[in-house]
């Protein structure tokens, strides 16, 4: 069940991490669902094919946003969006890999859509979080908003909605999906509303999904089971035909040469970005730490303001 939350709410979040650890793990779980036997006849043909992983944004754009695979994202968006809004068509904007992909560590490869009804859809599929996640959220939209303006050239035609997927837990809520919009607050007897509905953002925190407790009558529990582990996927969700091309697809690029060495280039990318940011913040934990003590404060107030062990800090002084 989505949970309604507002924009401003003050999100707690980490940086995304491990990315050797998350591949090994991965890997590890289509090895034994194999093993095991439970996977469907469609997910066993070709066992000898090591499936790269979905959640590696090169690998999402190449399943989700191409001319040849429009019906899969179509069917992906109206299992999140419940029919609010209806997708009957879209048309892909970016379709284009950039060229910077190997060189840039921190090129976006977001999947950008207008659909039948005028909505924007953007897609972001975080490897990485490189902090400040709910501002960027709302920059991002801000920027598309404004985007749209200027092509309808009016503001109640243009709707934005912004989907950000994590591999990891980014928040403090306990659902896997969570939605902001712009609200009033609640003061002085006025209630608590919906400003407009014109901009959207949504969360999909993948490790809050429990993929042991799916409905087979949800698409969208479908879609999440693939993201988290193909493998893992219950065969009646393979009955439909979108879905079943996603499989495909990723059958397909996982055998080509090509794709996998840019494939491990693009992870070793994101883990070296991943390793700078985690050192800029503990270098600034450090930083903190030393004015604190140098402030007479307490070991352990020291240790719970910086992010520091106790141990860390009493190495400071």
């Amino acid at each position: 069940m989505k949970v309604i939350v507002k924009l401003i709410i003050l999100l707690s979040y980490a940086i995304v991490g491990g990315m050797v650890t998350e591949d090994r793990s991965y890997n590890q779980e289509i090895k034994t669902s194999i093993a095991n036997g439970k996977v469907s006849e469609i997910l066993t043909r070709n066992e000898s094919i090591e499936l790269l992983d979905p959640k590696v944004d090169f690998i999402f754009k190449k399943i989700f946003g191409t001319e040849e695979n429009k019906s899969v994202l179509m069917s992906f968006l109206n299992a999140l969006f419940k029919d609010n809004p209806k997708i009957t068509s879209l048309t892909l904007g970016n379709v284009e890999l950039p060229k910077e992909l190997l060189e840039d560590k921190a090129s976006r490869l977001d999947i950008r859509a207008t659909c039948n009804d005028n909505t924007e859809v953007d897609i972001e599929m975080q490897c990485k979080n490189t902090g400040e996640i709910p501002e960027r959220a709302f920059y991002y939209l801000s920027k598309i908003t404004a985007e749209s303006v200027k092509t309808t050239e009016a503001y109640n035609k243009t709707k934005v909605i912004s989907i950000w997927i994590f591999r990891d837990s980014i928040t403090n809520r306990k659902n896997a999906i969570s939605e902001a919009y712009m609200t009033f607050e609640e003061y002085l007897g006025d209630p608590y509303e919906r400003l407009t509905d014109k901009g959207r953002i949504i969360f999909i925190e993948l490790e809050k999904f429990n993929i042991a407790s799916i409905d087979t009558n949800d698409m969208l529990d479908g879609w999440l089971s693939f993201l988290i582990n193909p493998l893992s996927v219950n065969a009646e969700f393979f009955e439909d035909k979108n879905m079943k091309q996603a499989l495909e697809t990723l059958k397909t690029i996982s055998s080509d040469k090509k794709t996998r060495e840019t494939y491990n280039a693009r992870k070793d990318a994101i883990i070296d970005f991943n390793s700078s940011i985690s050192n800029a913040k503990n270098e600034k934990a450090i930083e903190i730490a030393k004015k604190m003590l140098k402030d007479g404060l307490a070991i352990e107030l020291v240790s719970k303001y910086s992010g520091l062990s106790k141990e860390e800090v009493e190495k400071l002084q």
